[in-house]
């Protein structure tokens, strides 16, 4: 499925801090020119909602974005999804394609940012390609620039032998490991508003953290469990770990 980020969410993400750094070094490093990107993190940590926000702020007279969510191209199949996105008719041989597409990228009255989300999914051959294909114009620098997002195992296939060339060209590489511990309460305040996360205890705040390893969507789902378990009254460490039992089993 290709589509181009939302540029608005229903609400407005918290900004935590990794988040905040995150957004701050790739907003830069775009504007800029870099041609290799990496957005590294747990599912649940918000890279889809840092692209999105990212997609918001980039100035559309000097980006063209095109975005890939869920895809597994072969090597082949990623100059046809380039080449769609272009409006380019497809040549009879992956060569002449592949020429097509140097030419109208050189030609580009703007820079073709290609973000791909879910990156882990991609075969090595296709990462492989997006390389050679980014880098197919002998004459100038790199035709148009990658920023992978992926989950964090994504980084051991490009270290690699075989792909550690695309490995070493990634000049910016940034990670979204979660909240922090003081993070927590206005993170669930921002998600549920402060009046029923005034009922949790500090202690038992706690035990949601380390249960979601500080992850916003496990903290936010967590939390939400909680409340729907205990409606009323004062939530205890107790009552948080007999919630957080109950959900295992489910």
């Amino acid at each position: 499925m290709r589509r181009k980020p939302a540029s608005q969410s229903l609400q407005s993400p918290f900004i935590y801090q990794d988040f905040r750094e995150a957004f701050a070094s790739l907003k830069s490093a775009l504007t800029q020119g870099v041609s290799y990107a990496l957005l590294l993190g747990e599912s649940g940590t918000g890279k889809t909602t840092l692209l999105r926000a990212l997609n918001a702020k980039l100035d559309r007279r000097r980006f063209h974005i095109l975005y890939l969510c869920h895809g597994q191209p072969s090597p082949s199949g990623l100059a046809r999804v380039l080449a769609e996105a272009l409006h380019l008719p497809m040549r009879q041989t992956r060569a002449e394609t592949s020429r097509l597409l140097v030419q109208t990228l050189r030609n580009l009255p703007t820079r073709l940012l290609f973000w791909i989300d879910e990156a882990q999914s991609m075969r090595d051959d296709t990462l492989h390609e997006l390389r050679l294909l980014s880098e197919a114009d002998l004459e100038g620098p790199p035709l148009f620039s990658v920023l992978l997002s992926a989950l964090p195992d994504l980084k051991d296939r490009l270290l690699a032998p075989h792909l550690f060339p695309l490995w070493r060209r990634i000049t910016t590489r940034v990670s979204l490991t979660g909240l922090l511990r003081e993070e927590l309460r206005p993170f669930l305040s921002h998600s549920f508003s402060p009046q029923p996360v005034e009922r949790f205890s500090d202690d038992s705040l706690s035990i949601i953290f380390e249960q979601a390893r500080g992850i916003p969507a496990l903290t936010q789902s967590f939390a939400a469990h909680c409340l729907k378990t205990c409606p009323q009254g004062k939530i205890t460490t107790d009552l948080v770990a007999e919630a957080l039992d109950q959900l295992e089993t489910m």
